[in-house]
């Protein structure tokens, strides 16, 4: 192998591990745990260290970073305007530049997550639970630390915070983040708002955020220097192994979008294997044998026209975080699923079955083996967070359907369900999070 070609493969292993960077980002806030982030993920000694989150300021250097962080985990455990708490990120469209040297690296995503929190909604200064859209952007730097990749510059660009019942044209901003930690920024923040009397376009006045450039400065202008080690190794198979579970989930969703179930256990799930299973919401949990004769009976059900017209189920997948164990033969991923669907359902608090658009907001939590050099999918789980009308958001109701198998195969025990709900209080030390949560890289 050729020094560019290793190099190559060393920069490709780079991306990896700062995209998963980003997906334990996103968990531990998940979580309410700031703290875990700042020890964790970022460069926090480094004197360029520096946060921006939207509109609430920017804090640069050691110092202010660390006392914004802890007025932000303050802020978390702090459990009395977390009532119907949501701030789920789904990030989407990874751009990540390195380097020549491979000592600093700059990353773009795109963020549309659904969210509910305490706001005034314009025109109104009444504060109340609101279910609104986020739309926005990250576009980070970061430095490589003995060897490990580490966050040195955030900054979360909002275009967007709009109300669900009035959309971004009506109303683009419905509440204001001004981040009360009581710690002072060092400086404001750039504001990226979109507006719906702007005029966007490469040569207006207006885009939608900054732009990573096409090269990213290193510390220095030398090429870095690859040695085919062992640990140089690993990392590139594990990063291969990564991007090899993330095509096999997007071959799931593709054998799920043909209505071919059976095709999927066949081709992409370790079937044989005892503790294979498949859980589907509240649906209940397959294992072992019961498990292929439940996706019998699932391709029976989705050949039938009945109940299918207007049907649409695409599931979209964002923010893959995926663990890889120790010696390579298993691992556990987590995919967000934020999706239209469309589907003939009793819409809460009714009794009448009519078609209904939907939001479906969950995630996936499974677990991977590796068979013969090959990963399959051991055990799927879908968990369900909200499933909405498109046009009265979570808040409203949560809940506008329940999967209920008539089917002649039982589960072999009941789903875990893990259901939103805007009477919860979500916070750290609150009932509700938004769990299952994968462990560290080095915990498995």
């Amino acid at each position: 192998m050729t020094q560019k070609e290793l190099t190559r493969l060393v920069k490709m292993a780079d991306g990896i591990e700062i995209q998963m960077l980003m997906a334990k980002f996103t968990q531990y806030f998940d979580q309410f745990n700031a703290k875990k982030i700042y020890e964790k993920l970022l460069a926090f000694d480094h004197p360029d260290i520096s946060v921006e989150f939207t509109e609430c300021g920017v804090f640069e250097g050691p110092e202010k970073v660390k006392a914004y962080f802890e007025g932000i985990q303050n802020y978390l455990d702090d459990p009395s305007d977390k009532r119907g708490w949501m701030a789920m990120q789904n990030l989407a469209n990874p751009h990540i530049v390195i380097s020549r040297d491979r000592t600093r690296a700059m990353g773009s995503w795109d963020v549309l997550s659904p969210c509910s929190m305490m706001a005034a909604s314009y025109p109104s200064n009444e504060r109340k639970l609101t279910a609104f859209w986020f739309c926005g952007r990250y576009c980070n730097e970061f430095i490589n630390v003995n060897g490990q990749w580490k966050l040195l510059k955030i900054q979360l660009q909002s275009f967007f915070k709009s109300s669900i019942d009035q959309g971004w044209i009506r109303q683009p901003d419905c509440l204001r983040f001004w981040g009360n930690t009581g710690v002072k920024p060092t400086r404001e923040s750039k504001l990226w708002f979109y507006h719906s009397d702007a005029f966007y376009s490469g040569e207006g006045l207006y885009t939608l955020g900054t732009q990573i450039p096409d090269e990213c400065p290193g510390e220095t202008d030398q090429d870095a220097v690859c040695v085919a080690d062992n640990e140089t190794m690993a990392r590139i198979q594990r990063a291969a192994d990564i991007q090899e579970i993330e095509m096999l989930q997007s071959r799931y969703i593709t054998l799920l979008d043909a209505f071919s179930m059976t095709g999927m256990m066949e081709k992409i799930f370790d079937k044989d294997n005892p503790e294979v299973s498949f859980e589907m919401v509240e649906g209940g949990e397959y294992n072992g044998p019961n498990t292929l004769a439940f996706m019998n009976q699932c391709d029976a059900f989705m050949a039938s026209p009945v109940s299918k017209h207007g049907w649409f189920g695409v599931v979209d997948l964002w923010t893959p975080n995926i663990v890889i164990s120790s010696d390579g033969k298993r691992a556990w991923a987590q995919f967000n699923a934020f999706a239209p669907h469309g589907m003939d359902v009793s819409v809460y608090p009714g009794d009448e079955r009519k078609m209904t658009a939907y939001w479906f907001i969950g995630r996936y939590n499974n677990e991977y083996i590796k068979v013969d050099g090959t990963w399959k999918i051991l055990k799927n789980r879908v968990i369900a967070f909200t499933r909405p009308p498109y046009d009265e958001g979570w808040i409203q109701q949560p809940e506008a359907r329940r999967i209920t198998h008539d089917y002649h195969t039982y589960p072999d025990r009941p789903s875990r369900v893990v259901t939103y709900h805007p009477d919860n209080v979500y916070s750290g030390d609150g009932a509700h999070t938004w769990g299952p949560f994968l462990p560290d890289q080095e915990e498995v």
